[in-house]
């Protein structure tokens, strides 16, 4: 899954640096889709028996 997810944090990170936008934005939203994935999964696990 790493190798899926790494060229495209890294061509998400050029566009940035192509569109002028702060790194301090960049790494904010990615902070905050993380942070709502952990959310739904934290939600969708509740109650879920683990074998």
């Amino acid at each position: 899954m790493l190798k899926l997810v790494v060229p495209q944090l890294a061509a998400l990170e050029e566009a940035a640096e192509a569109a002028h936008i702060s790194p301090w934005w960049y790494g904010g939203f990615t902070m905050v889709v993380l942070l709502l994935l952990l959310l739904v999964t934290v939600i969708m696990g509740k109650g879920r028996p683990h074998s």
